[in-house]
């Protein structure tokens, strides 16, 4: 199945108006020129960068000349983020973001890196550290989108440095294993000008990805525009296998350009000690390694348990107390949405309730052991199936949003079908479009010493870098069905129970969710079993692979509910 050419990764640009952007980073300026302090919050003015870097990319992506305004407010809120600019400043910077022109519409693609994978910003002023490559004049190529942010960081601890600066972006285009990228007019002035300075040229982004050819095309644009290509520097997030990329030739072609890669060890709070992302959380849940889920273990949110307390050390088995776990939910606004969802599922009742930590990072209880257990399809009953209708009915009416590329998912669900040779038709009717949980199941449900059922990790697949996305809420229920193994009378009453709570018959679109949920399953288990192999992780992959393909092709779930 190593050929397969499957969908799992949802598109990641989402259009929003420009002026609510620029509002929002108006706002967010104006609460730091508010601030008591003599310093800027860290976390605060990285609020404010990543929107400033999102209006920059935006204006520049729509060729709109006030992406230079934009531009150099990322550079002032840059510069006060590595070097500590006083808050008094940003008054200046509230008045040219009031001033600058915004389009009515905006496409915005998801910074990965900031909102998913713990990609601190600040990595990227530690970067200058690493390179061997002399430079007193600097010119940073971002590539965007979060390639701007992380080249105004970039240029920022190079100015701190007292290094003469140049920064400007660009956006390679062309498919993604041969990307292409062609320099304007005004830029290639800017380098050729450089060049007779002899200055060095950084070229920032996240990645490289699969690939590798934005980097290179990036690389090799700046060498037809005169470039030596000893002057160009590669500054990445990791250090890439590069016999592993995909774009042609794409060793051969990396190794002509010095690599610098990001600091590895993420930022994060102080009291997050002990890592247990990466699947080591299930050992902690789970005893028995049979009993444990499968994970694509490289796409795991980052997670980290605090230092238990202890009572009576001096016995031999002290009982371990207050310990919370630790999860990046993403920086500034990204983490903000998170946040606000978890929030409002513990006040609800639902879930535990999260705390607001540093760095992109949310906090919980650690629920564990003596206060409690991850629950298994074997633990369904009749108040299993009640609580699981409550929530899903909680959620279809506390995160009702729009869905405005629904389409998206009828061809993930279709094209899958395909590539796994699945004869199966599928029919998505959208109804009750909103933020869905994504992950239903049994081990994300905690069962307290109280006999609660607790709701854990329900506020960031909704809309994270996997499909769905925002979609109906039958797909959490078709999740429900498959992952606790219903039966149909078990199902007719989910329905009924849900039915009850929320007016919503669901009952007759779920026979195309489940098939979708189904195939999205099978599909993202063969991929990471793939990205995975040769590890402990790809036969338990495997495993599940196959399990979500026998739904489909044993029809191990009839629509019979529906009659």
């Amino acid at each position: 199945m190593s050929a397969l050419n499957l969908l799992v990764f949802r598109g990641d640009q989402r259009h929003i108006h420009g002026q609510e952007l620029k509002s929002a980073l108006v706002s967010q300026l104006e609460q730091l020129s508010g601030a008591c302090s003599a310093d800027a919050d860290p976390d605060a003015l990285i609020r404010a960068l990543l929107l400033a870097g999102e209006l920059e990319c935006g204006l520049a992506d729509a060729d709109s000349p006030s992406w230079r305004s934009a531009a150099l407010i990322t550079d002032r809120i840059a510069d006060a983020l590595v070097g500590g600019e006083p808050v008094s400043d940003f008054k200046s910077l509230i008045i040219a973001a009031r001033a600058t022109p915004v389009l009515e519409h905006l496409n915005i693609s998801i910074p990965e890196g900031f909102a998913y994978y713990a990609l601190h910003p600040l990595a990227y002023a530690e970067v200058l550290h690493k390179t061997s490559v002399p430079a007193n004049y600097l010119v940073v190529v971002g590539i965007r989108s979060i390639g701007t942010t992380l080249s105004a960081v970039t240029a920022a601890e190079a100015r701190l440095r007292g290094m003469e600066v140049r920064r400007f972006t660009v956006r390679p285009q062309g498919h993604p294993y041969n990307r292409q990228t062609e320099l304007a007019l005004s830029q290639l002035a800017l380098v050729q000008n450089a060049g007779f300075y002899s200055a060095t040229f950084a070229i920032v982004d996240e990645g490289p990805g699969l690939s590798g050819s934005s980097f290179l095309s990036v690389a090799e644009a700046l060498e037809q525009a005169g470039v030596p290509s000893e002057k160009i520097v590669l500054i990445s997030s990791h250090a890439p296998n590069m016999d592993a990329l995909c774009a042609s030739d794409a060793a051969q072609r990396w190794k002509r350009f010095h690599c610098v890669a990001a600091a590895a060890e993420p930022q994060r709070p102080n009291e997050a000690s002990e890592f247990i992302g990466g699947g080591n959380w299930r050992s902690r849940l789970l005893a028995n390694e049979s009993e444990w889920p499968a994970a694509w273990t490289s796409f795991e949110r980052l997670k980290f348990l605090s230092a238990p307390e202890q009572t009576n050390p001096g016995l031999l088995n002290p009982k371990l107390l207050n310990q919370r776990l630790f999860k990046f939910a993403g920086l500034g606004h990204h983490g903000d949405r998170v946040f606000e969802r978890e929030l409002k599922i513990a006040e609800a009742g639902f879930g535990p309730t999260p705390k607001r930590e540093s760095d992109g990072y949310i906090s919980y209880p650690w629920i564990a052991g003596v206060d409690g257990r991850p629950m298994a399809a074997s633990d369904i009953s009749e108040n299993v199936l009640a609580r699981i209708a409550e929530y899903c009915a909680f959620r279809a009416e506390t995160f009702a949003t729009e869905c405005p590329d629904f389409n998206g998912l009828q061809q993930m669900a279709e094209h899958n079908l395909r590539e796994l040779k699945l004869d199966v038709p599928v029919e998505l009717k959208l109804e009750r479009p909103v933020i869905v949980d994504g992950n239903m199941q049994p081990h994300e449900w905690l069962l307290t010493k109280e006999g609660r059922m607790l709701k854990t990790d329900s506020g960031s697949h909704g809309d994270a870098h996997f499909f769905p996305g925002p979609t109906d809420i039958a797909w959490d229920l078709a999740g429900a069905i498959v992952e606790w193994r219903m039966d149909d009378q078990q199902a007719k009453e989910l329905f009924d129970l849900y039915r009850r709570a929320s007016g919503d018959d669901a009952s007759t679109r779920i026979d195309g969710f489940i098939k979708a949920y189904a195939v999205f399953r099978a599909a993202y288990c063969v991929m990471a079993a793939n990205a995975m192999n040769g590890s402990d992780e790809q036969p338990r992959l495997e495993r599940a692979a196959a399990d979500y393909h026998a739904i489909l092709t044993k029809n191990m779930l009839r629509n019979v509910w529906a009659a």
